[in-house]
């Protein structure tokens, strides 16, 4: 059993017990796509065909992350430290050990930049003015090679 699902199941357990039933499959189905924010949420029966293994069906990384995050709520963390998970950083700035980033990562908009960035702003689209000095030329390059 992977380690996802041994900890699903562990969670289970937790939660209500050695016995599986469908009315708790559904309702841990219900709080794992709640914690995940999805639209179509997963069933009770998606959930026994993978605690039971059936060929065919797999644990993806979203719901990983929402048995993840509800293992952490029942290790008593807040909401923010359930969420958080550790990664390595290039920082620009010092960032103590065990800061934690709120923002979201995105890549640079700039043609041909393969940076990935927290950007400050909301609006920021450029991991840097070099990149959006570049791309405004471009775009101006572009412009004025059309009214040609």
């Amino acid at each position: 059993m992977e380690s996802g699902i041994s900890t699903l199941f562990d969670i289970y357990e937790q939660l209500y017990g050695p016995k599986i039933t469908m009315a708790y499959l559904d309702e841990l189905a219900a709080d794992l796509s709640q914690i995940a924010g999805r639209s179509r949420p997963w069933t009770g029966k998606f959930l026994h065909s993978l605690l039971r293994g059936y060929p065919g069906f797999r644990a993806n990384g979203q719901l990983g992350k929402a048995v993840s995050v509800l293992a952490g709520r029942l290790a008593g963390l807040d909401e923010i430290r359930s969420r958080a998970e550790e990664v390595q950083v290039l920082a620009v700035n010092h960032l103590p050990a065990g800061t934690l980033v709120l923002g979201t990562a995105q890549r640079c908009a700039a043609p041909g930049c393969q940076i990935t960035f927290v950007p400050n702003h909301p609006r920021q689209k450029y991991h840097s003015k070099t990149c959006a000095r570049l791309a405004r030329r471009q775009r101006f390059a572009g412009q004025t090679s059309k009214h040609n």
